[in-house]
């Protein structure tokens, strides 16, 4: 269960009641999410495609026809076509230093990910 979390831009931050920290990224710009996910792949993706065809077509090659687990990254498929994107970060920390990059707020880097992302979260939350 989720101890407290923040939203800022395309990242969800979630300290567990555990003290563990996850970021996730849900994509605005989905058809830039799917060439970044097919880079990691050496996956071709025709300039001709859509967002929904290059969707389609990746979901197809690494998953199940509606969803894709391609490392740190999630596609779906949606039955009326719609395909989005999400990233869940196993370097965490990483995760909160681009975060903390674009809001403004300085990472201790003495300190460890837990109490940087309960800082982080409070930053963004007092500053929305």
């Amino acid at each position: 269960m989720a101890k407290k979390s923040a939203i800022s831009g395309e990242y969800i931050i979630t300290v567990e009641d555990s003290g563990t920290v996850r970021v996730c990224k849900i994509y605005d710009n989905v058809i830039g999410s799917l060439r970044e996910i097919a880079a990691t792949k050496n996956f071709e993706i025709d300039p001709k495609w859509n967002t929904q065809e290059t969707g389609r077509r990746i979901v197809k090659e690494f998953g199940d026809g509606s969803i894709a687990e391609i490392g740190e990254y999630v596609v779906t498929r949606r039955e009326n076509g719609k395909i989005e994107t999400y990233r869940t970060y196993a370097n965490t920390l990483g995760a909160l230093r681009e975060i903390a990059a674009e809001v403004g707020f300085e990472i201790n880097e003495k300190s460890n990910t837990r109490n940087n992302g309960s800082k982080l979260v409070d930053f963004i939350n007092a500053n929305k």
